[in-house]
């Protein structure tokens, strides 16, 4: 779904705005505390460190003495030098391991970039994530026009056509698009306004965006965050994590929250222990009021795209300062979340609350000629959440979604007019009826002015001139239905075999 190729195409977006950073950076402050315990482990390695210092400004002498030679060969990047401690196994790093030598790992035009401050970011990240670099990261720096034609490109490589139809008439079918608004092109313009750094899992290469002649606190934290996730894919790889066009979108938003999380706790030490007091209020003042696209989206994929940098930043913090360090995070590579649930709620990860599989058959055979298909999947807590959040408030939102436990859905249509089913199962009765309050409210919201069929403790209905639902409780269970007229509906919830 969108969500999902925006995980895929734009692993390690970095969402910088006037909203989004400077929330980060203020709360940045918390992590005071675990910078300088970072600070103290790191005395110990002070003296390595200065060796690597020298080793750097002698790597850098010779490559410039090499370059004054024209008849010379072109120099490579010295490997870096065998460690007897590294892992053999990519899933079993090493933890809070520090580099023991420079690892020239950044190739191509680096533009406006001194290498050498590259190479002191990234031995500067590796030790704090405390994962050894392995391979080359190529680094890439992208005009504004680059990076939409880049987008354009993933997207039409990873956002399959079906993906796209789905997401268009699944969000129109809830109420959560405005009229004449395009998911596609929705995504595109948030992501040139937003993105100044990724990571790509795919080429393995790291991109800024930008003019190649600067390279200030802005470009030097984007990298510090954009290298985190290189080393992450290194040793836990992250396709493997986040595979393509899975059938449960909830998780891999749950991995990808993650992911972000780790990258942003890691830029958020960096900057405190290596960025100057003016260059971290630089980051305070950048880009603000650059942010149209982003306010003009619909809250729905607006909060969507901050999730892993607000919620994954605070689920992976809480692991880290309970005592574990890098070590529990890499526990939760090990063992990742597999449902927004759990990065929302640390508790039901730590005590391995399991999102329920929800069966839902295709229903469209059943409805008859006409009927088809479009798509299925699991919408999870978070959208859940923001689905009610759009179409009531923040506060019921969360009431009415925080005993989520499990979900599937289904969109299908007829002539060209959609219908969904979802079908939800809760913590307790108690949740359930909060859920069922809440939607029930978000659909009078949804259809002003429709005329009641039925408003019981067990079931709701509503009939609209452009379309009508059917809510129904049955204890913790909850079943859903909108679709484009009353006969359709009633047909829908037959099929599923609602009493």
């Amino acid at each position: 779904m969108w969500r999902y190729v925006v995980i895929l195409v734009l692993t390690g977006l970095l969402v910088i705005s006037a909203g989004g950073n400077v929330l980060l950076l203020r709360q940045t402050q918390q992590l005071q505390t675990d910078s300088d315990r970072l600070r103290q482990r790191a005395v110990a390695a002070e003296s390595a460190q200065g060796k690597l210092q020298a080793q750097i400004d002698q790597l850098n002498k010779t490559q410039q003495a090499a370059a004054s030679q024209p008849t010379s060969a072109p120099q490579t990047a010295a490997a870096p030098p065998t460690n007897p401690t590294q892992p053999t196994n990519p899933t079993q790093p090493t933890a809070n391991a520090q580099p023991t030598a420079p690892l020239p790992s950044i190739t191509g035009n680096t533009g406006g970039a001194d290498p050498s401050v590259l190479r002191q970011i990234e031995y500067e990240v590796a030790g704090l994530r405390g994962l050894q670099p392995r391979s080359d990261v190529p680094l890439k720096f992208l005009s504004q026009d680059a990076l939409q034609r880049y987008f354009v490109n993933n997207f039409n490589q990873d956002y399959l056509p079906i993906e796209r139809e789905t997401d268009q008439k699944l969000l129109q079918t809830l109420g959560l698009l405005n009229q004449g608004d395009n998911v596609v092109q929705t995504l595109l313009d948030v992501l040139q306004e937003q993105v100044i750094g990724m990571y790509n899992a795919d080429d393995k290469t790291l991109y800024l965006v930008g003019e190649q002649s600067q390279f200030g606190a802005n470009e030097k934290s984007t990298f510090a965050h954009e290298y985190a996730l290189a080393l992450q894919d290194q040793y836990f790889g992250l396709r493997t994590l986040m595979p393509k066009h899975p059938d449960n979108d909830d998780r891999g938003l749950a991995v990808d929250a993650l992911s972000e999380g780790d990258a942003e706790l890691i830029q958020r030490l960096w900057g405190q222990q290596s960025l100057t007091p003016d260059e971290l209020n630089q980051l305070n003042q950048g880009n603000q009021g650059q942010n149209s696209s982003l306010d003009s989206a619909p809250l729905y994929m607006r909060e969507q795209l901050l999730f892993p940098y607000t919620d994954g930043f605070n689920f992976v913090r809480q692991a880290y300062q309970n005592g574990g360090g890098y070590t529990a995070v890499d526990d939760l590579f090990l063992h990742p979340p597999d449902s927004t649930a759990q990065i929302l709620h640390p508790d039901k990860y730590k005590n391995h609350v399991q999102p329920v599989d929800v069966m839902l058959p295709d229903v469209s055979p059943t409805l008859g000629s006409g009927w088809r298909t479009i798509n299925s999947n699991v919408l999870g807590e978070l959208d859940t959440r923001l689905m009610l959040q759009q179409l009531t408030d923040q506060t019921r939102a969360v009431r009415g979604s925080s005993g989520w436990a499990g979900d599937r859905w289904e969109l299908l249509e007829k002539d060209g007019r959609q219908a969904l089913v979802i079908k939800s199962v809760w913590d307790s009765d108690t949740s359930a009826r909060a859920f069922f309050d809440t939607f029930g409210l978000a659909m009078q919201n949804r259809f002003a002015g429709a005329r009641q069929e039925e408003m019981s403790a067990t079931r709701q209905a509503l009939t609209a001139t452009s379309g009508a639902t059917d809510v129904r409780r049955d204890g913790s269970n909850v079943l859903t239905v909108i679709s484009f007229d009353r006969a359709s509906a009633d047909a829908v919830v037959r099929a599923v075999g609602a009493p």
